[in-house]
């Protein structure tokens, strides 16, 4: 269950935040498919980002305290960035919207999704150099589909995105807890 449930946690909370963002820009304005692409080209490459950095074995394969040190980082580095997206979304709630200006929604891109697309990639790059195996794939990928309908299916009409993210922190929290980190 230790090895199970942080990459599940880590691929729910990662979907959950980009259909979060999704639904947040696309209602406010009109473009639906150019705003479409940009956003799930970006959310797609800060998570490709993430997956790829950080501290990697060492030349006989072990798993180096630096690389659990660096594990226990990103564990932290993504609870943060959920908290950043909590913030962005309590001031996107209490404004009415972060605006029209295209710098104003590529903070937003930013800070609801990208930032924290790019920790949860991360973490998931340190389970699976720690574990390698097809496993943490698959497990991170049931876990999206779990916060994909968890979000569309529940959320999305009965919770206010800050509730929703600041929830995904403590989720994280509780897998990063279990993984150790």
């Amino acid at each position: 269950m230790r090895r199970i449930l942080p990459p599940f946690i880590a691929g729910a909370v990662a979907v959950l935040t980009a259909e979060l963002t999704l639904s947040l820009l696309l209602f406010a304005r009109p473009g639906f498919l150019r705003a479409l692409t940009a956003i799930l080209a970006i959310q797609l490459a800060s998570l490709a980002v993430g997956f790829g950095v950080g501290p990697r074995r060492d030349a006989q394969g072990a798993w180096t305290v630096a690389a659990a040190v660096s594990l226990r980082w990103r564990w932290l580095f993504a609870v943060a960035s959920l908290a950043v997206a909590a913030a962005a979304a309590a001031g996107w709630s209490l404004l009415g919207g972060l605006g029209g200006t295209a710098l104003q929604r590529g903070v937003a891109v930013a800070a609801l999704g990208a930032l924290p697309l790019m920790t949860l990639g991360a973490v998931l790059g340190g389970v699976a150099q720690r574990t390698p195996s097809a496993r943490v794939a698959v497990w991170a990928a049931l876990g999206g589909a779990f916060g994909a309908a968890l979000l569309g299916g529940v959320l999305l009409t009965r919770v206010l995105p800050v509730s929703m993210l600041v929830g995904s922190a403590l989720f994280v929290s509780f897998a990063a807890i279990l993984d150790g980190g």
